[in-house]
């Protein structure tokens, strides 16, 4: 019995890696509501703390070499605002995937 609850949990774990990510945080806020928090408060701490996490994850995922966020000090939370704005039917995840994507 064991020995099979074993292999049903080893397939059941393998099967399902790289179908999906899991997402933690700030990821399934919505735009609007991130929109509205930013225009009542300013700068939302928690998304802003929530991103650079989301970003040194993608970096480490990828590989990919973005210096040129450190380099021209590239504020991503401004980013992250603005593709809200151009699309507020975005969750938070989705945006910072998009902002991901278009730099360089």
């Amino acid at each position: 019995m064991s020995r099979k609850l074993a292999s049903f949990l080893f397939i059941s774990v393998f099967a399902t890696s790289g179908i999906s990510e899991t997402m933690f945080g700030q990821s399934n806020t919505t735009c609007i509501d991130f929109l509205t928090r930013h225009d009542a408060d300013g700068m939302q701490a928690s998304v802003n703390d929530w991103l650079n996490g989301y970003f040194s994850g993608r970096i480490r995922e990828t590989g990919r070499n973005l210096t040129i966020i450190n380099t021209l000090n590239v504020p991503l939370y401004d980013l992250l605002l603005k593709m809200c704005e151009n699309d507020p039917n975005l969750h938070l995840g989705e945006a910072a995937d998009a902002v991901y994507v278009i730099i360089p």
